[in-house]
């Protein structure tokens, strides 16, 4: 059993009255565990089966959040999902970055809870499946402000049911002809900024 300290237990709470937002907190202060146990609760709530989207910005932090999210989240057996790779690096998992196959995953697996991990760069292939998408966790999201990923983001942003964004580091912008992510359309609120001597505090 995982123990949580009180800057994540604060944050997975947040998560629970806001569908969208913003999460800083330093490197090393646990963001990943915020999302698998956040993923955990959704993946338990109304007997539904819910598809979950992890963006990373490298296709190797892909997998290690996957690795991450497999090893802790099936501690009972309510909690059967299935998990997809979208981008063109190699796993044994089933990968795929065609639409239509993604698409027809989704479909094939509507029985179980799904987990997706994607890269920014592969995020649009997800937005042109034109599945439903219960969550989505931005994993290094100040990543996500570039020209060639924003218009993915922002789709989500609008259409999936939840959508966080989790960084230690934001990056904003002073200039309404660039994106930012003071833009609280695409972004949300920052939901919690955790201090890093909080996290000394904690141990």
């Amino acid at each position: 059993m995982i123990q949580l300290r009180e800057h994540q237990i604060t944050v997975l709470d947040t998560l629970q009255d806001n569908r969208k937002g913003q999460v800083i907190v330093p490197t090393g202060g646990g963001k990943t565990m915020c999302m698998i146990e956040d993923a955990k609760y959704q993946f338990t709530r109304n007997n539904v089966s819910k598809t979950i989207v992890i963006v990373a910005p490298r296709i190797l932090l892909a997998h290690q959040l996957c690795e991450e999210f497999d090893e802790h989240i099936l501690v009972n057996p309510m909690l059967q999902y299935q998990i997809l790779h979208v981008h063109s690096g190699e796993t044994h998992h089933y990968s795929t970055t065609k639409s239509d196959a993604i698409a027809q995953w989704t479909k094939d697996n509507y029985r179980y809870n799904k987990l997706i991990f994607t890269t920014y760069h592969s995020l649009h292939r997800i937005q042109e499946a034109d599945i439903d998408v219960d969550t989505i966790y931005f994993d290094e999201a100040h990543n996500s402000i570039q020209k060639n990923f924003i218009e993915a983001v922002e789709y989500q942003s609008m259409y999936a049911n939840r959508c966080y964004f989790f960084t230690a580091t934001p990056k904003h912008s002073k200039t309404p002809f660039k994106v930012g992510m003071n833009d609280e359309d695409i972004y949300g609120k920052v939901l919690v900024n955790v201090p890093a001597p909080k996290l000394v505090d904690e141990g």
